[in-house]
């Protein structure tokens, strides 16, 4: 008996994560769909305004010249677990990206974790959600820090499409590219330091919050994978324990069925013993 009361036990403790795995998996699915709207739709905006930056760029007005300062990554991770291994593949590849003259400021509860405690690390951000935004705080300070030396500005995340890609990308400065159009040369007015100063803290808001919201959606994404996989397990395993407990029950019942008739069988004999005494 005390056989059935521990799998009757683990049976019930299985249904109940797996309502747990269940709901969980119906929510990320929402929020992913939501996520990926919202990131989908920053799409062509962010695609426009880095061409023309990377046009713009072609004029060396500044904002593309390096300088002798640290290297800013940022990395954007989720706020919570129980989405797989999604966290550990971007930490992996910041890692890559890392070297002693590099400044880390981690994005999201999970990367403040991971990063607090080791050297050239600003946890001036860890106070965000990396869900919710704070991409005009995070711009507003990296653009003044720019301008007085950072020598870049990157971030890692994870992209969202079929495949949740984790990726390292420059912000700043703007990688140069040629002219298409017969290599003519690019007017900008009414200067081409007055299109930057304007398009750059367009540009780098843009990024950093086209950024966070492809990571939501991908961490979702990873989060909904990683319930549906914990909720099959779990219907499997409610299947074998379901199965084990039917059999214990029976193999218990049917033992009692043998000893009762094994005990009616003793009695028999004994009362007919008994009758032949007469």
């Amino acid at each position: 008996m005390s056989n059935l009361s521990d799998i009757k036990r683990r049976l019930t403790t299985v249904k109940q994560t797996r309502q747990i795995t269940g709901a969980m998996q119906t929510v990320s699915v929402a929020k992913m769909r939501k996520a990926a709207e919202i990131a989908g739709r920053s799409q062509v905006y962010l695609t426009l305004i880095t061409d023309i930056m990377r046009m713009a760029s072609a004029t060396d007005c500044g904002f593309s010249v390096q300088a002798d300062g640290k290297d800013v990554l940022l990395v954007i991770s989720s706020d919570r677990g129980l989405c797989g291994g999604f966290d550990s593949a971007i930490f992996a590849i910041a890692e890559k990206a890392i070297d002693d003259n590099t400044l880390v400021m981690p994005i999201g509860q999970t990367a403040v974790n991971y990063f607090k405690g080791a050297k050239n690390v600003d946890l001036r951000f860890s106070h965000l959600q990396s869900a919710d935004g704070g991409a005009k705080e995070i711009t507003d300070y990296l653009l003044n820090e720019y301008s007085g030396g950072i020598k870049s500005i990157s971030v890692a995340y994870s992209t969202f499409g079929k495949q949740n890609c984790p990726t390292v990308e420059r912000l700043l400065p703007i990688e140069k590219v040629q002219n298409n159009v017969a290599n003519a040369q690019v007017l900008l007015e009414p200067s081409p330091q007055d299109v930057l100063n304007a398009l750059v803290p367009l540009y780098l808001l843009g990024k950093i919050y086209g950024a966070i919201c492809s990571n939501s959606a991908a961490e979702h994404s990873a989060r909904h994978s990683a319930m549906t996989t914990a909720t099959e397990s779990a219907d499997a395993l409610i299947l074998q324990l379901t199965s084990e407990y039917n059999r214990e029950r029976q193999a218990a019942v049917t033992g009692q069925i043998v000893e009762i008739a094994g005990a009616t069988s003793a009695l028999s004999r004994k009362g007919a013993g008994s009758e032949k005494r007469s």
